[in-house]
């Protein structure tokens, strides 16, 4: 009988790793659906779902640089949905991943990319949300 019971916690426990770890696996593996399913990403979803980055990448594509970094984030933005975050903006550092992840795809293309990232600008400067042709300065514009 005693054995039943470390077979019983042996299986809760992995259950329960299992559970807990599902969050940073699925953001590891670029599982777009789970990324959306917080409602604190709606309004994301709803401009990434319709931007032509939707057929060529993920939301770790663009926003994440390392499987550490992707483990992270993804701690974070579970963690901010179990507390309650009703909004979640890019960090800082995030910025400077997501402006190199633009010019790792757009850079060979581009001239426009190309040289703004040789001026060391960064692409979120004057570009905005999912659709890089929606440009903002100043605080005009999408």
């Amino acid at each position: 009988m005693r054995r039943w019971r470390w077979v019983i916690l042996a299986v809760f426990l992995v259950l329960i790793a299992g559970a807990a770890a599902y969050p940073l696996i699925a953001t590891a593996n670029n599982d777009v659906a789970f990324c959306l399913s917080c409602h604190a990403m709606e309004e994301q979803g709803k401009s990434y779902e319709t931007s032509y980055h939707a057929k060529e990448a993920t939301c770790s594509t663009c926003h994440t640089s390392t499987i550490a970094q992707k483990y992270q984030s993804g701690a974070r933005h579970v963690w901010g949905l179990i507390v309650g975050y009703d909004e979640i903006e890019i960090r800082e550092e995030s910025r400077e991943v997501v402006a190199a992840n633009c010019a790792a795809c757009h850079a060979e293309t581009s001239l426009h990319t190309r040289t703004k990232r040789e001026r060391g600008q960064n692409c979120l400067e004057c570009h905005k949300g999912h659709d890089p042709r929606a440009v903002h300065v100043n605080g005009f514009g999408q």
